[in-house]
């Protein structure tokens, strides 16, 4: 009997040793793009210039929907309903780059770029967070927004770089009873499961 619990709380607390913190789970989730960060993005974004820039210098700035992944190809159709949601707004109101890529239905397309980055990681001490006592989870990242009209192959509108530059959160979730509060809950729904 003492040798199976030797060997049982032996890994315990070889783990306790080492560097626990390592061991708790961690996520990274990367929008592939040539950029790696907000301030790159947004950089390349600024040297599009609506009634200028073609489509061949368009990609050349890194905004080519067939070879970076993550910029989404836009109808007029797609486009009316960004910037028409309803009736209220009249096409004259907007942008004219806007008012000639709706005008110009078929040969107008619109790019939505939406490059990011987030990684999440579990910190904090590793039992606490292995028997659920308290669990605390960082998000660190960036991401980018913007819009393109495109008529003839030549940019007609660049709306406002969005987004967010800087990403930091911290969720704590404590439960006191730890792995007991899980068995509460369960007991809770079966009883109710025979009572009901």
């Amino acid at each position: 009997m003492r040798k199976s619990l030797v060997l049982l709380f032996a890994p315990l607390l070889l783990l306790a040793c080492i560097g626990c913190a390592k061991l708790l789970p961690s996520s990274k989730v990367t929008v592939v793009s040539p950029w790696d960060d907000y301030e790159s993005a947004n950089r390349e974004y600024m040297k599009i210039i609506p009634e200028t820039t073609t489509l061949t210098e368009l990609k050349a700035l890194g905004f080519d929907p067939t070879q970076v992944p993550n910029i989404r190809i836009m109808s007029a159709t797609e486009v009316v309903g960004v910037f028409v949601p309803n009736s209220s707004i009249e096409i004259n109101s907007l942008a004219p780059g806007i008012q000639k890529c709706i005008r110009s239905k078929d040969r107008c397309t619109a790019y939505k770029i939406e490059p990011s980055f987030k990684q999440t990681k579990r910190t904090g001490n590793f039992f606490m967070d292995m028997f659920t006592f308290k669990r605390v989870t960082t998000t660190d990242g960036w991401e980018f927004l913007g819009l393109i009209a495109i008529v003839d192959d030549v940019v007609t509108y660049r709306d406002p770089a969005g987004g967010r530059p800087l990403i930091k959160s911290e969720e704590v979730v404590n439960k006191p009873l730890g792995p007991i509060q899980e068995i509460g809950g369960v007991l809770e729904n079966s009883a109710q499961g025979v009572f009901n």
